[in-house]
C-alpha cells in the first residue's frame, strides 16, 4: 500500500512537472508576416553609387549617403540625429519592411514614424512625434542585445499607447534585422526577423501621407556618428490588392456596395465584410463614394490549375454559384454597386510573372462569368485594349461596363 502511494505521488509530481513545461501555442508563435502585393515604393540601393543620395527623400536635418557594409548598400547617416522624410500616400491596409543594422558603440537607434498631414503640419519630424506610429529599433544599453520599442497613437484617448516596451524582447546583436509592419483590417502587427512581437488595434485619425526615419544614438562617444550609426536598407512599402478573408486561390470575388456596413442589404455573401483594400480605395476615389464595403463571395474551389490562366469551373457547385450571383446582381444594381474580380498570381515564380498571372486570371474569370450571363464579353474587350496592366476588374452592375482598378506597370529607377 505504501509502495502504491509512493508511486501515485511520483506520478503526480511527474505530471505537474510536465504541465509546468507545457508550451503555449498562439499567434505569437505561429503568425507569419504577409507582405502587400501592390508595391508603392521599393528601394534596395543595389544600383545606387556609393556616396550618392536617393531621389525623393527630404533631408529635414543632418546628412546621409549611400555606403557599403557587409556586402550590401545602406542609408548611412553622417551626423547624429539625421532625419529624412518621404511623402507617400498610404492605403488603409499596407505593409512596411526594411532591414537595419545597429552599431554597438553608444547605443545606435533607428526611429521610424508614419505621419498624417496634420502630424507634419504640427511639427515636421519632431524627435518623438507627433505621428501615428512611433517605432524604435535600437542597441540595448548593455551591448549584448538589440531591442524594439513600439508606440501607436490612440485618437480616442488622444495619446500614445505603449505596445512593446524596450526590454520586452531581446535580439541577437551584430547582425542585420528584418523589421516589418503589417496593417490589415484595423490591426497592426510588428515582426522582427520573422517573429511577431506585437498585435494591436490601429486606426489612424486620418490617412497616412509620409514615412520618416531618425538616425540616433547616445551622445558623448569618441567615434563620430558616421562610424557607429544605425543603417537602413531594403525598404519596401506595399498595399494589398484584396482584403484578408477566406481564399481558395486563383481569383477572389467581392460584391462592392457604396454603403456602410450598417446599411448593407441582405445577400448570400453576408459572411464577411471589409472596408479596406487598394482596389476599394481606388473605386472610392473614382466614383466619389463617401463610404463603401466589400462583401466576400466564397468560391467552391480554385478555378485555375497551378501557374495556369484557363478557367476550370464545372459541376453543380459552380452552377449554384452562378445562380446565386444572378439573384444577388439585381440587389447590388439597385444600390449602385458592382462585382470586383481580383486576380491572384501568388503561385508565380517571379514578381513579374505573378503580376502577369494575376492580370490574366482576372480577365479569364471575368470572361467566364460573362459566358454564364453575368456581364457582356464585348464590353470586357475594352479593358484589354485600354490597359494591359490591370490586376483587378470591376463589373458595374448598373450599365454592364467594366473598369480596370489600377496598373501594375510600375516605373523603376534606372
Amino acid at each position: 500500500m505504501k509502495c502504491d502511494r509512493l508511486v501515485c505521488w511520483m506520478l503526480l509530481g511527474w505530471l505537474l512537472a510536465g504541465y509546468g513545461y507545457a508550451q503555449i501555442r498562439g499567434g505569437a508563435e505561429t503568425a507569419q508576416f504577409e507582405p502587400g502585393d501592390h508595391v508603392l515604393y521599393q528601394e534596395d540601393l543595389s544600383g545606387t553609387p556609393i556616396g550618392a543620395q536617393v531621389e525623393g527623400w527630404e533631408i529635414v536635418r543632418g546628412s546621409y549617403e549611400v555606403a557599403e557594409f557587409l556586402d550590401r548598400r545602406w542609408f548611412r547617416p553622417l551626423e547624429r540625429d539625421t532625419r529624412v522624410l518621404r511623402l507617400l500616400t498610404f492605403p488603409q491596409d499596407f505593409s512596411v519592411e526594411f532591414t537595419t543594422y545597429l552599431s554597438a558603440e553608444a547605443g545606435a537607434r533607428l526611429k521610424v514614424f508614419l505621419y498624417t498631414a496634420r502630424d507634419l503640419e504640427r511639427e515636421r519630424m519632431g524627435p518623438d512625434g507627433p505621428s501615428q506610429v512611433y517605432l524604435i529599433v535600437g542597441r540595448g544599453y548593455h551591448p549584448d542585445h538589440d531591442f524594439v520599442h513600439l508606440r501607436v497613437y490612440d485618437p480616442a484617448q488622444r495619446r500614445y499607447q505603449d505596445v512593446v516596451s524596450p526590454g520586452s524582447y531581446k535580439f541577437t546583436p551584430n547582425q542585420p534585422h528584418r523589421v516589418a509592419l503589417q496593417v490589415r483590417d484595423g490591426q497592426l502587427q510588428l515582426f522582427v526577423d520573422g517573429t511577431r512581437v506585437a498585435l494591436t488595434p490601429f486606426r489612424p485619425e486620418a490617412p497616412l501621407v509620409a514615412i520618416g526615419f531618425i538616425f540616433d544614438a547616445g551622445a558623448g562617444h569618441e567615434l563620430p556618428y558616421k562610424d557607429r550609426p544605425a543603417l537602413v536598407d531594403g525598404l519596401r512599402i506595399a498595399g494589398y490588392s484584396r482584403p484578408v478573408g477566406r481564399a481558395t486561390g486563383g481569383v477572389f470575388l467581392y460584391w462592392v456596395l457604396p454603403v456602410s456596413q450598417d446599411s448593407l442589404p441582405q445577400l448570400f455573401a453576408q459572411s464577411q465584410t471589409y472596408n479596406g483594400s487598394v482596389a476599394l480605395d481606388a473605386l472610392r476615389q473614382r466614383h466619389d463614394w463617401q463610404k463603401a464595403t466589400l462583401l466576400v463571395v466564397d468560391l467552391p474551389a480554385n478555378p485555375f490549375a497551378a501557374s495556369g490562366a484557363q478557367v476550370q469551373a464545372q459541376g453543380p457547385e459552380w452552377e449554384k454559384l452562378v445562380q446565386r450571383l444572378k439573384q444577388e446582381l439585381d440587389v447590388v444594381r439597385q444600390h449602385g454597386g458592382g462585382l470586383l474580380i481580383v486576380g491572384d498570381g501568388s503561385d508565380g515564380r517571379t514578381e513579374r510573372e505573378r503580376q502577369l498571372l494575376a492580370s490574366q486570371r482576372a480577365l479569364a474569370f471575368a470572361a467566364w462569368l460573362a459566358q454564364q450571363g453575368i456581364g457582356n464579353p464585348q464590353h470586357l474587350l475594352s479593358i484589354v485594349v485600354e490597359n494591359g496592366g490591370y490586376e483587378s476588374i470591376y463589373f458595374v452592375a448598373d450599365n454592364g461596363g467594366y473598369e480596370s482598378i489600377y496598373s501594375l506597370r510600375l516605373e523603376r529607377k534606372q
